[in-house]
């Protein structure tokens, strides 16, 4: 819904009144400046009122964030009919609730001089002398300090005066004219830390925005609990609802520029097989040369694109943050094909995908020390490409029980060596042989994972959950591992290759070559030289890839969180990081996500329950593999 432009009058507070009526929202721009946003019936209503001989620049973007607000000049809040407005606002919305409670939001004056020496910020909360919400000061205060802003100490004060602001509501008399006791005023005034004379401090501004919108939110939850007929189950539930145009347009710029290229597709050589006969002609002397496909985009008008998108407009603090570090990590994306082959390209596949600490070290070492290779199988049966399609096909075909619209290509191609899912589509080497006894287990990782995850985040309101949010690989790929352990196929030589990519993601950040990561690989850790090879084509494809430490990265974060409880099935929503769940808790609170749409098939299996028990009890993926 659109705003309206309207003037402040007796029509307009018909109008709201009529809407609140139908349970309607209300958006109104006044002429000049100002408007009113009430995104549903709620008992509240902030108010910003813009002074007249100041300028307070990024004062009023700071409440944007709240389901309920109005902005108005300092000349039209002493207009009867603004104050006549509230009356009719609060009148409807206390006769719903049993109580409203007004909430003015206002910056103190700057310091005279202006320096660069450091403030602290520092928050006034005024209320009424004769009718104060009590209830709910000591959780706005708690609120307030709360707010992680620079990790300064906060400081705060409460005062019983309202006589400092001419403008602030207590002066507009809306109790001693309703005779109401239901109605209640609170004050907030912070000191402009946000700014430098009338210059904003953009960081400074999303954290004091986003810290200020969850206080605030806390602070009206206690007012609903304590004082109406309301009992909120959550203090997100009072955030808005409604998704402005404004954003939806956001986030398809931001997805149309993300789904122009696969950096997978474009890193990953197309002459895999003739390079592994190279190789193995020259006795694994020669590093190999590997062949890309032509990159069909420009990556800097690309980025172009990507800062043309006007995610600062965005009023929402959690869907700015998602927006904005999502188009972080597509130009990242974007600078490492326009750096393939380049010494820079590392650098960047690092800043994407993160390196290899000690930690993380130490467990792929321990795993390669502890977990014995598998001896090979001469019963081996092996499915062609067309075999390994036909079963992936009938996968498919099976989530379309769950969900119609579940329809995803398979396509075999000459130039993917094993298996590949970009954008959405299943690609299978031509030239590739598949264990049938492990076809199973890529199935789970590639289907019952990347495309299920791919495929709810699709039934989202936003495509960033589809498209990948930002650091997304890193749970995904634990997912897929996890996946391929809870259908009973896991095996030891599964995990130590996950561990060795490990150990050559490791060797190749510090200085070793190809042939020095081969080396390590069929000498000290006891692959055979294909698969060694396969793992050093995977870590230095493009000039240097570390996305395959994630896999255990990413694996042994999720165990931790599902030791500790965790919601596995939440993960299947959209190609998220465990970082997001607290804002996927907050936008399902505030009614704006859907359901997980499709289950993946091994989450609702009869030995589901009893593998994911014994991985909770288990002290050490090793114990876990070796029981198996």
């Amino acid at each position: 819904m659109k705003s309206k432009h309207t003037c402040i009058n007796d029509d307009l507070a018909e109008d709201v009144c009529n809407a609140l009526d139908q349970q309607k929202s209300v958006k109104r721009t006044f002429p000049g400046w100002g408007r009113l946003h009430i995104d549903r019936r709620l008992p509240f209503l902030c108010i910003y009122i813009k002074p007249e001989n100041r300028i307070d620049k990024g004062t009023p973007e700071l409440i944007l964030g709240q389901a309920s607000y109005i902005l108005v000049r300092e000349r039209d809040s002493n207009n009867p009919s603004f104050k006549r407005l509230l009356e009719k606002i609060s009148q409807k919305l206390e006769s719903l609730f049993g109580a409203f409670l007004f909430f003015e939001f206002w910056t103190t004056n700057p310091p005279s001089e202006q320096s660069n020496s450091k403030v602290n910020l520092h928050f006034d909360i005024k209320t009424s002398v004769n009718n104060p919400p009590l209830k709910i000061l000591e959780e706005m205060e708690n609120g307030l300090l709360d707010i992680n802003f620079n990790q300064e100490n906060i400081r705060l004060s409460l005062n019983y005066d309202f006589d400092s602001q001419k403008h602030q509501i207590e002066n507009l008399s809306i109790n001693n004219q309703s005779g109401s006791n239901n109605r209640y005023w609170l004050g907030l005034a912070v000191n402009p830390v946000f700014r430098q004379g009338n210059t904003l401090l953009p960081y400074e501004m999303r954290l004091l925005h986003a810290g200020l919108t969850r206080a605030l939110r806390r602070t009206f939850f206690a007012f609903i609990r304590n004082y109406t007929n309301q009992l909120p189950a959550h203090f997100h539930e009072l955030g808005q609802r409604s998704i402005t145009s404004n954003v939806l347009d956001i986030d398809k710029q931001l997805a149309a520029v993300k789904n122009q290229f696969d950096i997978l597709f474009h890193v990953t050589p197309v002459n895999f097989e003739e390079a592994w006969t190279t190789f193995s002609d020259s006795e694994y002397r020669r590093i190999p040369i590997f062949k890309y496909r032509p990159r069909p985009l420009d990556p800097d008008l690309l980025k172009r694109k990507l800062y043309a998108i006007e995610i600062e407009h965005i009023e929402d603090p959690t869907l700015l943050h998602i927006f904005q570090t999502q188009r972080e990590e597509t130009s990242r994306l974007l600078g490492m094909i326009a750096d393939r082959n380049t010494t820079n390209f590392m650098h960047g596949s690092m800043q994407v995908f993160g390196g290899v600490d000690k930690a993380l070290l130490a467990d792929a070492m321990r795993i390669l020390g502890c977990v014995a290779a598998e001896e090979p199988s001469a019963e081996k049966i092996m499915l062609t490409a067309q075999e390994f399609k036909n079963r992936a096909q009938n996968l498919i075909a099976d989530y379309q029980l769950q969900h119609s619209g579940f329809c995803y290509q398979v396509e075999i191609r000459k130039d993917i060596p094993g298996v590949l899912v970009s954008n959405g589509k299943l690609m299978v080497g031509e030239a590739g042989h598949f264990d049938k006894n492990k076809a199973d287990a890529t199935l789970a990782h590639e289907i019952g994972t990347h495309m299920v995850t791919h495929f709810n985040g699709s039934a989202q309101p936003f495509q960033q959950f589809h498209s990948g949010m930002q650091d997304h690989e890193s749970l995904q790929e634990g997912l897929a591992v996890l996946a391929e352990y809870l259908v009973g196929k896991l095996y030891p030589n599964r995990l130590r290759t996950i561990a060795a990519r490990v150990c050559a993601v490791h060797a190749c950040i510090n200085g070793a070559d190809f042939i020095d990561v081969f080396r390590m690989l069929t000498n000290e850790f006891k692959f055979d030289p294909e698969s060694a090879f396969q793992i050093c084509m995977r870590v230095f494809r493009g000039g240097g890839l570390t996305k395959d430490a994630i896999y255990l990265k990413g694996l042994l974060e999720l165990i931790d969180y599902l030791k500790k409880g965790g919601d596995l099935h939440i993960l299947f929503i959209g190609k998220i990081a465990l970082k997001h769940l607290r804002f996927i808790e907050e936008l399902k609170w505030r009614k704006m996500l859907q359901e997980v749409q499709v289950v993946p098939h091994f989450l609702t299996a009869p030995l589901y329950q009893s593998r994911i028990s014994r991985l909770q009890e288990s002290e050490s993926i090793i114990e876990l593999i070796n029981g198996s």
